[in-house]
């Protein structure tokens, strides 16, 4: 720290050395001299020559301090220590700077201005305006960890109290040296609930509250009784208590939160009682009166009444659970072992759904839920259903509001099953081509069901017949890719199967544009088709930048359907690795992570989707190869909309959106896995006797 004096032999006059010290604090020490400098010229008039110039670095200093960390606790550090004359000029002039002369417009504010200004307020001493900011641009912002320190910081200001997480804990005793310590007890005693609140504490008490939250999430989400997470309730309490007071109640109202305390209606229920008796007791100097009801209010809404589903899992739509895509697996037989993919370790019985059965899910489906997109698949291979044809010429009569597709193999699509699919077609086939080769079909097909001619001879006949039958349908070839670095996950036989290079890629989508163009070159007149020919960059493109999202579509073939709309055939290419984690469960080279807690969510909650499989079970994944991660089955509900409104589909819902992997499949995508070394390595799995040549 600079003192007094320290600028000696100089002509300085008091405050221009005040200034001068002021300065050199600022440049040295950077957001962290802001409040000593800021001391030395407090009591300079406004006016005095030099002032502006220092409050405009200290707003700059804390403008950068921001940018670097929006969470910076140095800047609100300076914040605290800046006089309320000062902080209320600094504000004036980051406004300026903010707008100069323009309309002043919450909307035009980027975060870092927005935090600098929230700071300047409150350290003005114009809390209420501080709110009023923050609310303005919660309406912009919402979900926004920053706004929410930045709004709890504000109203520990006003409230006169300590803005520490740690001063506002009830004691208890936590028998974890730290937090590393209740998460290594997590680690392996998963339904520890002592060492779940010991990782919300030791998160609350580093202020991160974000932490805090996923942290309880996941306690609230463990299949374990109300009466086991009783142990929670005050800690929980407050957590909710600083979102109020934060105004960031929405952050309890996002759905992993809403979902981990619906799930466990007990809790919330004793979280809203702590909260009012806290308030009764003055244990929560943050909050207001109006505040603690809201939040009390927030948690016993989440408790649903007896029958009447407050919370779901599945949004709401006019009354209707929506799903973004739903899998319904007709059936789960498959005539082909694919190495890429885990289908021959199928434990379920092989099986299909009865017609009659497949009828009414698609009435319900079309009458009682919202629905983005059909497929007809998870796994099996969908042609195989004895009752396909009924199925698909059921769908087209019933005009469903949402498109229906499935993905074949390619190697059924023989005369009867083309004669099948003409005049029934979905809105969409998707074939799994991705051989280039004879030797790429035997190394990663079974050498029982045909060969390479006769798979693309096939997937030609389905192309020409549906241009020439002016299909209003799109046909995608799926084409894996070995385009990135060495998948360890992915034997290599597997990896060679596939193009590894571009040149090899754009060998195979020239044979598959001639195949092209001689269909278009004989189609009717009226199907107005035409082949397509891609450049060397898009080839190349689509294989360097290949991914399961599936981008940068190769069109080879393009039609008009009897509807007057153009159709494509494309190819599409994914990588080897897209199925890879599926077979490592079967793979003795490899450890799956046998997980209940992790540190991953699910992406099928984000995008809510329904399995309905085979077997009758329904999950919410459509890579579940053995229905693990299910919430019931058809039998156990009277209807579809019961089973997705149901608790048991809500519990799904909030332990995977939480980290909480309860079943097998689940754990293989959350859990993770790891290879093991050399000296642990075992031989490849077991496949199938008979299916594949020798060697592979």
């Amino acid at each position: 720290m600079l003192e007094t004096g320290i600028i000696s032999g100089s002509n300085l006059s008091p405050f221009e050395t005040a200034f001068e010290q002021a300065r050199l604090l600022l440049e040295t020490e950077g957001v962290a001299g802001i409040g000593a400098a800021l001391a030395l010229v407090e009591t300079a008039p406004i006016e005095t020559p030099g002032l502006t110039k220092i409050l405009a670095r200290s707003v700059s200093l804390l403008l950068d301090a921001f940018r670097s960390d929006p969470l910076a606790p140095e800047a609100y550090r300076a914040m605290a220590a800046t006089p309320a004359s000062l902080a209320s000029q600094m504000f004036d002039l980051t406004l300026e700077g903010v707008f100069g002369n323009g309309e002043r417009d919450v909307r035009a504010i980027n975060q870092i201005g927005l935090l600098t200004l929230v700071g300047l307020l409150s350290s003005a001493g114009a809390h209420e305006q501080a709110a009023l900011l923050l609310a303005q641009a919660r309406e912009h912002r919402s979900g926004n960890p920053a706004l929410t320190k930045a709004g709890w910081v504000a109203r520990c200001r006003w409230a006169g109290c300590s803005a520490a997480f740690a001063d506002h804990l009830e004691p208890a005793a936590v028998d974890f040296a730290d937090a590393g310590a209740a998460q290594a007890r997590v680690d392996t005693a998963p339904l520890d609930l002592v060492a779940h609140r010991g990782r919300i504490r030791f998160a609350l008490e580093a202020d991160d509250l974000e932490a805090a939250d996923g942290f309880a999430g996941a306690a609230l989400s463990l299949p374990v009784g109300d009466s086991d997470k009783m142990v929670l309730v005050p800690d929980l309490a407050l957590l909710v208590a600083v979102h109020a007071a934060s105004g960031d109640l929405a952050g309890i109202e996002a759905d992993r939160l809403r979902w981990a305390f619906g799930v466990s209606p007990g809790i919330a229920t004793a979280a809203a009682q702590a909260i009012e008796w806290r308030m009764g007791e003055s244990g929560l100097p943050f909050l207001d009166t109006a505040e603690a009801e809201r939040a009390a209010t927030l948690l016993r809404s989440f408790v649903a009444p007896a029958k009447v589903p407050v919370i779901t899992g599945y949004p709401m739509r006019d009354g209707k659970p929506h799903v973004d895509i739903v899998w319904l697996e007709i059936t789960n037989h498959c005539n082909q072992k694919c190495t890429f993919c885990p289908d021959m370790f199928r434990e379920d019985a092989r099986t299909w759904l009865p017609l009659e059965k497949v009828k009414n899910l698609i009435d319900q489906l079309a009458d009682t839920i919202s629905v983005g997109s059909m497929q007809l698949n998870a796994y099996g291979e969908p042609l195989l259903h004895p009752n396909i044809a009924e199925i698909l010429a059921y769908i087209r009569e019933r005009k469903l509001p949402f498109p229906t597709f499935f993905t074949s193999h390619g190697m059924t699509l023989v005369d009867k099953k083309l004669q099948q699919l003409s005049g029934n077609y979905p809105a969409g086939i998707a074939i799994s081509l991705h051989n280039d080769s004879q030797q790429s079909y035997e190394a990663t097909r079974s050498h029982k069901i045909g060969d390479y001619e006769t798979l693309v001879a096939r997937v030609s006949a389905l192309m020409r017949q549906m241009a020439f039958e002016r299909a209003p349908s799109h046909l995608r070839l799926y084409q894996m890719v070995s385009n990135g670095a060495e998948d360890q996950r992915v034997d290599e036989l597997t990896r060679s199967a596939f193009p590894d290079t571009a040149g090899r890629m754009a060998k195979h989508v020239r044979k598959w544009e001639a195949i092209a163009a001689e269909i278009a070159a004989s189609a009717p007149r009226e199907a107005r088709a035409r082949a397509v020919t891609n450049s060397d960059d898009a080839i190349h493109r689509a294989f360097t930048e290949a991914s399961h999202g599936d981008r940068n579509h190769l069109p080879i073939l393009i039609w008009v359907d009897a509807d007057g709309m153009e159709q494509h055939a494309f190819m599409s290419a994914r990588p080897v690795g897209t199925y890879a984690n599926l077979l490592l469960e079967y793979d003795p080279r490899w450890a799956v992570e046998r997980r209940l807690v992790t540190d991953n969510s699910c992406g099928f909650t984000a995008t809510p989707s329904l399995a309905i499989f085979a077997t009758g079970r329904l999950g919410i994944c459509c890579l579940d190869l053995n229905s693990t991660a299910t919430f019931g089955a058809l039998d156990d509900f009277d209807t579809l909309h019961d089973a997705l409104t149901s608790p048991e589909a809500l519990r799904l819902f909030a332990q995977l959106a939480n980290g909480v992997a309860a079943s097998r499949g689940c754990q293989i995508c959350l859990g993770g896995t790891e290879r093991h070394c050399e000296s642990k390595r075992l031989p490849r799995p077991t496949r199938p006797a008979g299916h594949f040549r020798e060697g592979v």
